[in-house]
């Protein structure tokens, strides 16, 4: 069924290639993709991926070689240079490095935008004010970016990108430079405004753990091109493509229990002819008492050597790793068991 809502950002096969003495830089080939109206939308890949060139088509401070970029209904690929100006007013943009005027002060950086829109000085200074309000540095209005932490930085870079009154925010790389608490109030602070201002929020990161925490849905991108896409919890539950595998198990518990199997601590545990296998609890089958069923009815004893549950997007993810002890035909029918039950099953080794 196609989705009915409201788009706000839509690339229609996007490319962009970089000269060099070859046969150039593909960063962006042939990306098609929409955002929709009010969203948080997460561009995750490598370094190299294309993200970063991707995000810049969406603005047009890179133009696509080929195809159209259309926001709010304009397509922006069309307009000459005083149109596009105007209609960038409806685009913010934070970096990871701030990109803060130096000898400015807080609230001037956050005026700067409104400095040729004929607003009088007393209104954008009560505007700048507002949104310093917001983003909870009232009181470093006076202070100068080379007094200010990184989080204080980002906050800053943040009111001044809201000073014009954005419908989209483009956050490239936003929280790379900061530790994890302060990316977590950043995080807290882009989900604040994006609910209370309904601003579409466009998050590119190679940290698959902000895009758990943020995004409601996601895209991989490999090589400039968009390798898989969905919503965030279906693509932790059910990743399809090895890239993707990679970064969910950075983010997640999936790739601690992948680990488990290279000590050889844990397989001194694991007694002959036991089974070892991966099991992951999707969202409707978390909360059953599967462990217990099995021994119960299959007579079959199962060791958690390792377990953890996420909430993603408020739905639950749960993985073990157990180790199956008992006779074979009856842990082949206490997996088939499991299996039926919507919990997905990997066997790893037999021990």
């Amino acid at each position: 069924m196609a989705d009915s809502r409201e788009v706000m950002i839509s690339l229609r096969e996007v490319v962009k290639t970089f000269p060099d003495s070859g046969d150039g830089v593909h960063a962006v080939r042939s990306v098609s993709l929409d955002i929709h109206t009010g969203e948080i939308f997460g561009i995750v890949g490598f370094s190299g991926a294309g993200k970063s060139t991707l995000v810049r088509c969406m603005n047009l401070l890179e133009r696509p070689d080929s195809g159209t970029v259309t926001v709010d209904g304009v397509e922006l690929t069309r307009l000459n240079a005083a149109e596009l100006n105007r209609q960038r007013r409806k685009t913010g943009m934070i970096f990871q490095q701030f990109n803060l005027f130096a000898s400015r002060t807080v609230l001037d950086n956050v005026m700067f935008p409104l400095k040729h829109t004929g607003m009088r000085r007393d209104a954008m200074r009560k505007k700048a004010l507002d949104l310093l309000a917001f983003v909870e540095l009232s009181d470093k209005a006076d202070a100068y970016p080379s007094q200010l932490s990184g989080g204080q930085k980002q906050r800053v870079a943040i009111a001044r990108a809201l000073a014009s009154d954005p419908k989209v925010l483009l956050c490239d790389e936003a929280t790379s430079a900061l530790d994890p608490q302060t990316t977590t109030s950043i995080l807290n602070l882009l989900r604040r405004l994006n609910r209370e201002m309904g601003i579409t929020i466009v998050v590119i990161t190679h940290q698959m753990q902000v895009v758990k925490e943020l995004c409601r849905r996601v895209a991989l991108m490999e090589a400039g091109s968009i390798v898989e896409q969905g919503d965030v919890y279906d693509i932790f539950a059910n990743p399809r493509e090895d890239v993707t595998r990679s970064f969910v198990e950075s983010a997640g518990s999936g790739g601690a229990i992948k680990e488990m199997m290279k000590d050889a601590s844990v397989l001194k545990v694991i007694e002959s002819g036991a089974k070892v296998c991966h099991l992951k609890f999707l969202d409707s089958s978390a909360g059953r008492a599967l462990v217990s069923d099995i021994s119960r009815l299959y007579q079959v004893n199962l060791s958690i050597l390792q377990g953890s549950i996420e909430i993603i997007d408020g739905r639950s993810l749960g993985q073990l790793m157990v180790a199956a002890e008992g006779d074979a035909g009856k842990i082949a029918e206490a997996l088939s068991y499991a299996r039926e039950n919507g919990v997905e099953v990997e066997e790893l080794l037999n021990a």
